[in-house]
């Protein structure tokens, strides 16, 4: 045990070092450096995914289009939003889909969309938008290396339905199958943004944003959201295989269920829950053993760092079974 301290210790100080501005960034924003080798909290975990864990998966989760093509192989019977047209310049996109109400997106980043409502559309002023979204590095700063490995295109998208009016986006998130924490968004991005928890059963739980102290807020009558949320929880158990941790997306027009995207830094992974409950539901749910890292063969001072770390996360669960008896 004092050794596996003494290698834990070691390698955070050697993760800390080459990851400076990164590790100031943290500080900057917690009042605390993070422990990178031996991560507990939520975002020091997702700090830990940014500089050790190189799942080759999330390159496939951070491509919009991949990501599409992997909701249709493992679950066939989940619709996804149409993709009418992909290609490299928005000069190519054919006059009669600009007319008709479609979105046009980027498929390597957050925030790259634009929605034509069928509207005319100015062709000079979209690929200048456009051009910029290809020309973003996307999540460089924050970290977010696997947008890097994302071949960039644009395509366009026809919509399912609209947030000003009926769309409710619904995400899980999930350890490997195992689903810990859902929610259910309303105006998405929108005046009147609201948000409700659901834990895997459809139980009303705390929430990401809640603060502490803070009662669980109920489900409002006539909001008829269980049955399609409980179908996303059963899509997320099979979606969720093999990834030690994600967000996955659902929509719902309030007639159908759309398969969306899969998140693997959620707000860039820079906020903590602000309930103590919600984070250590998410803490205890995310398993990082599972994590790729884990699981692989490692060689050489990784593979020193990967025991000591399994070795202190296997008591540390130990533990938790302890004080949580079945």
């Amino acid at each position: 045990m004092f050794m596996d301290d003494l290698i834990l210790s070691a390698t955070n100080t050697w993760l800390s070092a080459i990851n400076r501005p990164m590790v100031r960034g943290y500080r900057g924003a917690h009042g605390r450096p993070p422990d990178i080798a031996c991560p507990s909290s939520y975002t020091e975990r997702m700090f830990w995914r940014k500089v050790v864990d190189r799942n080759p998966d999330f390159a496939m989760f951070s491509d919009k289009l991949a990501t599409k093509d992997y909701l249709r192989r493992v679950c066939p019977e989940l619709p996804v939003p149409r993709t009418l047209w992909v290609g490299s310049s928005a000069a190519d996109i054919p006059d009669e889909l600009l007319q008709q109400d479609v979105f046009v997106k980027a498929n390597h980043g957050s925030s790259f969309n634009f929605r034509t409502r069928g509207r005319p559309c100015e062709r000079a002023e979209l690929c200048r938008l456009t051009n910029g979204w290809l020309a973003t590095n996307y999540g460089v700063d924050s970290g977010e290396w696997p947008y890097a490995l994302v071949q960039r295109k644009l395509f366009v998208e026809e919509p399912v339905g609209d947030a000003g009016a009926d769309l409710l986006e619904l995400s899980i998130r999930a350890s490997n199958g195992k689903p810990i924490l859902g929610s259910v968004l309303g105006k998405s991005k929108l005046p009147g943004q609201w948000a409700y928890y659901l834990d895997a059963d459809g139980a009303p739980t705390w929430g990401m944003s809640d603060p502490e102290g803070s009662a669980i807020v109920p489900l409002p009558p006539g909001l008829n959201i269980l049955e399609p949320y409980r179908r996303a929880v059963q899509f997320t158990r099979r979606l969720s295989i093999g990834v030690d941790y994600a967000r996955f997306d659902f929509f719902w027009n309030g007639t159908r269920l759309y398969g969306g995207e899969i998140t693997l830094f959620p707000a860039g992974g820079t906020l903590d829950p602000t309930h103590s409950q919600c984070h250590r539901i998410i803490r205890e749910g995310w398993d990082l053993r599972e994590s790729h890292f884990l699981k692989t063969p490692q060689s050489g001072l990784k593979r020193i760092y990967a025991g000591a770390l399994r070795r202190r996360l296997n008591r540390d669960r130990a533990g938790l079974k302890n004080n949580h008896p079945a």
